[in-house]
């Protein structure tokens, strides 16, 4: 049994097609009737007996049965509605990255990025409203906001995860959506000896895409585990390293408008008929190159006196290299340059759209890009517990944590001189266009240039960042003897300070004279084949190698650049009280449960560029702003036991998240917006530091049954009232005394402010259905088989753009109405087999964009699907020890594909981008001593 911490305790808018709600009650309803029926069949084969918490301490099962009676065990003991993930042995979590063994858990989900998955949402509510811990302590993140980014931990080093989806007085860092706790082995409590070494080699499905990049990788690992000194002292240390290749065919189409509707035509399209107005193809292949190492250092000499001390480093590093082709082809494009023929149109929903022909004049630019990142993480804390006496125990715990990230971003065009044609056709579903372009990759007719009239040739982006947060907590447990109800009560305190640092700078490329170059063939690699989307090959090269031979590089920061400069500083002092109760109400009832309060005092402040008043009006100056304010949070989890295995939960509870870092940074810039034959405006955006938290009071109901060695079947439902919520809000607002550099400045003062602000909110609430079942309670001969199923649906009437001013059809980030998952498993013998598919409705994702900059987007739904087989041998064979294991991950290679609204025809979604990534084969084998 592993090592766990105690238990404390519609579509993303108006859609066309409404969810089927009633075919997801169905099967609940036949799921919960299973194991009535499978407990009146066990009643015939054996006399009853009272089903209680200790009945799984007797199981006695190994590999992935194993692994979910401990997580069974796990979600029944707990005070609080969790759900829990243990590994089967040491580095055996079930999947090959954290992210997807957590998503596959009810309620939860991920989203993928770059085709592997990295941040996880909970109950419908994106990262940034999840708390994410290491052994009970809050992490920092390598990502620019709150979210953690899963993928910097590796699998093979977490033995267990628990997501408390209700919160607990005595847990520090919660979220509103829930809390996932990573689990590091704890090496007296696994009580023997073991080294374990691990290897697998890894393939991508698509042949290596670009030069640079491979389809090839590995992964490797080796654990330790061992007690010394009678027991008393107890060492862990793990160590891992991947390799990993990831490769993608990406297809993008900008935007869709009939610009007749503004008055500008194009020459040859028809006037009624909306339009595609640019379009992007292009491959990536990125090398991933992940360190990671975790130690563990265990002591108690006696039962007065317990120390844990744990460390987590890791280095990922990653190499992508970008190649593919993208224009612009709407009538503003190069005065109008570009023109339709032979035009074909689809009707969509009554409106004709354009969907073939040849266009005219487009110019398209050949990117060749290099981004570099490399991240860096350390986590480090040590707790000790002091037994003072039989009802008194002091604990203390000091932790630190550190994320450094330097990202580097290089971006080349390149193009033919003058404008080219290609015969197109476009699709009104998902998938990749057709545009047959002219030869891309003619060393003799294609120039490093500008094609698209960006204004520089060439561009590189160097971000820098630091997340840093040391804490520190001193606790006390006090054991009540004399009470029926009261059994013992914690109280402590907890210090943290966070500083999160994030700077840029940008730089141009420019050839000599801004002269159309061409490139040395010397310099030249293969070219890159794009014949998915139809335009054949680009010419392919390095950009680093061409920087500094070819152009002139220089420091050019627009205001969007300078607000990515912020340093935001949190101190965070956290006083609780908890009760933890446990009484028999009758003969046959049990409740236990806790009941606590949370009081948190906020000190924020961020350092960049403010707003300041000055005797002509206002200026922009590089200071800082903040806020102070407290919240009291009480919360409340009962568990009502009636025996038999059946268990009714309760929580209540005010929660709260703090604001996104990036929207608290000091950041802000001024403009004058103008329009074609319209006056211009004032205007301006910005961070907002005085930004106060995300509020909520939420409840939730559980009702559950567990049976068998390892089986259960659970259904919930939560409500969550959100009365603070944050929005992008338009101000009017004053900006006198700026000074306007250009000819005619705006008629008037008054213009208006983009930032972040507090406000009103609505609800969330949902049902999670869950199920996990052993094939030999419907029959002997299905021992060995089992199911994990789970189903989830949750709807909000939080719009982000804010109550009274958004359209009606965004819907909260990270909101799939339907999330779901299956798994079904064979093992037997020494042999194991599971397949399992994750799916999830559409959604509104939040996604890195050009510049570094963040957007959302209208993610469609996805059904990934996994598969793994497995073999151990068993103990009487020279092999023992030995376990071989096939996967493949992404087996239906499931497309990304977001779609976006007509800018003339809101109401009317088209396909925006379509992405694969192909499969992922993994061959490895595992050997324990």
């Amino acid at each position: 049994m592993h090592h766990t911490k105690p238990a404390a305790g519609m579509s993303p808018r108006t859609r066309r097609h409404a969810p089927r709600k009633q075919q997801l009650a169905m099967a609940c309803c036949l799921a919960l009737a299973f194991p009535l029926a499978a407990q009146a069949q066990q009643s015939t084969q054996a006399a009853p007996a009272e089903q209680s918490v200790e009945t799984l301490d007797t199981v006695r099962v190994t590999g992935i049965r194993a692994a979910i009676a401990t997580a069974v065990e796990t979600k029944n003991e707990s005070t609080s509605i969790v759900e829990a993930i243990s590994s089967e042995d040491i580095g055996k979590l079930p999947d090959i990255s954290i992210a997807d063994s957590i998503s596959r858990l009810p309620g939860l989900t991920m989203q993928r990025l770059d085709g592997r998955g990295q941040v996880i949402h909970i109950r419908g509510m994106s990262e940034q409203f999840a708390g994410t811990l290491l052994n009970g302590r809050e992490q920092v993140t390598t990502g620019d906001n709150r979210g953690v980014e899963l993928d910097q931990y590796p699998a093979e080093l977490i033995n267990g995860v628990t997501v408390y989806k209700t919160p607990d007085a005595s847990l520090i860092g919660q979220g509103i959506s829930g809390t996932v706790d990573l689990q590091s082995i704890r090496p007296l409590s696994f009580g023997e000896q073991r080294i374990v070494v691990t290897g697998q080699g890894e393939l991508n499905s698509f042949d290596q895409l670009t030069d640079g990049g491979d389809n090839k990788g590995y992964r490797l690992s080796a654990s330790y585990v061992d007690q010394f000194a009678d027991d008393t002292v107890g060492f862990a240390i793990g160590v891992a390293r991947m390799d990993a290749p990831f490769q993608e065919k990406h297809y993008k189409s900008w935007w869709w408008a009939n610009t007749n509707m503004w008055g500008a035509p194009q020459p040859g399209k028809p006037a009624d008929a909306i339009a595609l107005q640019g379009a992007e193809a292009w491959v990536k292949s990125r090398d991933t190159t992940r360190d990671g190492v975790m130690a563990v250092l265990e002591f108690k000499p006696n039962d007065r006196w317990h120390s844990v001390l744990d460390v987590y480093a890791s280095r990922f590093d990653q190499e992508e290299w970008m190649r593919g082709a993208m224009w612009s082809n709407d009538p503003w494009f190069n005065g109008g340059a570009v023109s339709y023929s032979d035009v074909t149109t689809t009707p969509y929903h009554g409106t004709p759209v354009v969907t073939g022909g040849t266009l005219t004049g487009i110019q398209p630019a050949l990117r060749n890009d290099n981004n570099t990142r490399e991240s860096r993480l350390f986590s480090a804390g040590w707790n000790n517990e002091f037994k003072l006496n039989d009802t008194w125990t002091l604990s203390t715990d000091l932790s630190y944590s550190r994320a450094k990230v330097e990202d580097s971003k290089l971006e080349t065009y390149a193009g033919r001189l003058g404008g080219v044609s290609a015969d197109f056709r476009v699709r009104l579903s998902p998938g990749f266009g057709y545009y047959a372009l002219p030869d891309m990759a003619d060393p003799s007719a294609v120039y490093l240039r500008d094609p698209q009239n960006w204004g520089h040739d060439g561009r590189l982006e160097d971000s820098h960042q630091k997340d840093e947060m040391k804490a520190f907590r001193v606790a006390v447990n006090h054991v009540i003897e004399s009470s029926d109800f009261l059994r013992s009560w914690d109280a402590g305190v907890h210090y943290s300070k966070r500083t999160k640092e994030k700077s840029a700078e940008v730089y141009f490329a420019d050839l000599p004279g801004r002269t159309p170059t061409l490139i040395d063939p010397s310099l030249l690699s293969s070219p890159t084949d794009l014949g998915f989307a139809g335009m054949g090959h680009v010419i392919t090269y390095d950009p680093r190698a061409l920087l500094s031979r070819y152009y002139n590089v220089y420091i050019s920061e627009s205001n969007d650049d300078l607000q990515k400069d912020a340093i935001t500083e949190e101190d965070v002092k956290t006083f609780y009280f908890k009760a933890n109760l446990d009484m028999d109400l009758t003969d046959t009832v049990r409740l236990r449960g806790n009941a606590g309060v949370q009081y948190i005092r906020t000190e924020q402040t961020s350092e960049g560029v403010v707003i300041q008043q000055n005797q002509n009006g206002q200026e922009l100056v590089a200071g800082s702003a903040g806020a102070s304010y407290g919240d009291i949070l009480p919360s409340l989890n009962l568990v009502a036991d009636f025996g038999n295995g059946w268990n009714l939960r309760f929580g209540a509870a005010r929660e709260m998240m703090r604001a996104r870092i990036n929207d608290m940074g000091a950041r802000a810039s001024v403009y004058v917006q103008t329009s074609q034959g319209g006056p211009s405006e004032w205007r301006g955006s910005g961070g907002n530091p005085a930004l106060e938290p995300y509020r909520a009071n939420a409840y939730d109901l559980s009702i559950e049954k567990y049976f068998g060695e390892a089986s259960y079947v659970a259904l919930a439902a939560f409500y969550k009232d959100m009365d603070s919520y944050i929005y992008t809000r338009q101000i009017p607002w004053d900006f006198s005394g700026y000074d306007y550099e250009g000819d005619q400045p705006p008629a008037s003062d008054i213009g208006v402010l983009s930032t972040p602000a507090n406000g009103t909110g609505g609800y969330m609430r949902g049902y999670e259905f869950s199920t996990a079942l052993g094939g030999e309670l419907i029959h002997d001969a299905l021992d060995g088989f089992g199911l994990l199923f789970n189903a989830s649906y949750t709807e909000s009437s939080i719009d982000p753009d804010g109550p009274g001013i958004g359209s009606g059809t965004d819907t909260f980030p990270g909101l799939s109405k339907i999330v779901a998952n299956a798994t079904v498993y064979y093992e037997k013998h020494g042999f194991s087999a599971r397949v399992s598919q994750r799916f999830r409705d559409p959604y509104r994702g939040e996604y890195g964009s050009i510049f570094n900059q963040r957007t959302y987007r209208y993610t469609l739904n996805e059904r990934t699907i996994d598969l793994q087989l497995g073999y151990d041998f068993p103990e009487s064979s020279r092999l023992s020890g030995l376990s071989i294991l096939f996967q493949v991950n992404n087996v239906n290679n499931e497309p990304f594909r977001t779609e976006v609204s007509s800018g003339t025809h809101p109401d009317l979604f088209f396909p925006e981008e379509y992405t694969e990534y192909g499969r992922q084969y993994l061959l490895g084998f595992r050997y324990k001593l």
